[in-house]
């Protein structure tokens, strides 16, 4: 028992379970002088922006501290990546220490946009204080509450396991069975249809642990080791390079033109097109579906390069002394493995369609198939996480595998 508790496997566990205890205590706490015998007063777009938000840490059902969850540091992330690739803005000569700061200047700029679209249309009870001041601390509560959680993702990168996802996968452990129960309750389904769905799922979990587990191998020299060991020397890519993160980003991403919107639609009382744009956009429509299958390729593609850089690689191949089989090291390199995760993520980009995307069709018909129209994508992400999760439990074990001599 002692021997298990110096593991470190075993502490990095402990200290996850630490910080998810305190997430899910903050997404019980509840915003200040709100009437939580009403919901969200955000018109057609409430229920889309309450499942989107879940995605990513946040409750907007309960109206909580966490209500805006991790989606302003995921988007500022997103966006942070797409200007650090141009070789224009020169982030490779910036200091760490503000490169940080800006991306969290960023990550407030998006969180303010979002917390004051959400606190502007929360049912407030009647006080003795303005409508004024409590719109603005509970703007303040909640970007607040988004930092805590930028904390305790920051917290379990370094102490726990999961990185940054053990928020979300809480989430997702927290709100799916939920939906997914309230789904199948509201369309009072046959039970010859809960079998179909069923076997459905199981092939659904056979084909996405083919596309998880399944890697294209890269065989690698490395001057020095003996030709005996060559086999054991490949790099590897997955034949969905961008795992399941494009879905979870695609619902960040489609989500914010909302918030805009209904900032606006505040702003502009006299105005009607910010209400109507916000309600085309609402989860289930044509527009948010065309959108959504965008983003969804566009960051299949991307995160497969991000997770897969062929510049970087070929740059270490090349000062390490390694080399591909009848590739030239350098540009050629680059180039070569470019190519091959170009064709990846091809493929991983319309597995995600099909299976993220393909769902959503049927609910442009019927509003009550949006809850088991979301379990396909959020399952992918939820089984990329755990397979990560599995990586790095299996990373740490390797150290605790050596004993010292002395």
């Amino acid at each position: 028992m002692r021997k298990l508790f110096r593991s470190t496997v075993m502490k990095r566990a402990l200290c996850t379970l630490f910080f998810i205890f305190i997430y899910v205590l903050g997404a019980n706490v509840t915003l200040p002088f709100v009437n939580l015998q009403q919901g969200l007063q955000l018109g057609d777009a409430t229920n889309t922006l309450q499942l989107s938000s879940a995605l990513t840490g946040g409750n907007l059902r309960g109206m909580t501290i966490f209500s805006i969850g991790l989606s302003p540091w995921m988007s500022s992330m997103l966006l942070w990546r797409m200007f650090s690739v141009s070789k224009r803005f020169s982030q490779d000569r910036v200091p760490t220490e503000i490169l940080e700061r800006r991306k969290m200047y960023l990550t407030l700029a998006i969180a303010a946009v979002q917390a004051l679209a959400v606190a502007l249309y929360l049912p407030y009870q009647t006080s003795s204080f303005s409508t004024i001041f409590l719109i603005l601390l509970n703007t303040v509560i909640l970007i607040a509450g988004a930092f805590l959680l930028v904390w305790l993702a920051d917290l379990n990168s370094s102490m726990g396991i999961g990185s940054s996802t053990v928020i979300m996968l809480a989430s997702m452990v927290l709100y799916m069975p939920t939906d997914i129960a309230t789904a199948l309750n509201e369309l009072n389904l046959s039970i010859n249809w809960l079998w179909i769905i069923a076997f459905s799922s199981l092939f659904f979990l056979y084909i996405a642990i083919i596309f998880e587990k399944s890697k294209y191998r890269i065989p690698i020299n490395r001057l020095g080791i003996h030709n005996d060991f060559e086999t054991y020397s490949y790099l590897d890519i997955k034949l969905n390079p961008a795992g399941g993160m494009p879905i979870m980003y695609a619902m960040t991403l489609v989500s914010l033109p909302q918030y805009v919107l209904l900032l606006l639609a505040w702003l502009l009382p006299g105005q009607a097109w910010p209400t109507e744009w916000a309600t085309q956009l609402r989860m289930g429509s044509l527009p948010w579906l065309l959108l959504y299958i965008f983003v969804i390729f566009l960051l299949g593609i991307a995160f497969a390069f991000i997770n897969v850089n062929g510049d970087e690689i070929s740059e270490k191949m090349e000062k390490s002394g390694e080399y591909i089989d009848k590739v030239y090291p350098g540009a050629p390199t680059r180039r070569y493995i470019n190519r091959i995760v170009s064709r990846f993520a091809l493929i991983g980009s319309f597995y995600l369609l099909v299976f993220a995307a393909g769902p959503m069709i049927p609910v442009l018909w019927d509003m009550l198939l949006l809850r088991l129209a979301m379990v396909p994508g959020m399952f992918m992400i939820f089984m990329g996480m755990v397979f990560t999760m599995q990586d790095e439990i299996k990373a740490l074990k390797v150290n605790e595998n050596y004993k010292t001599l002395f």
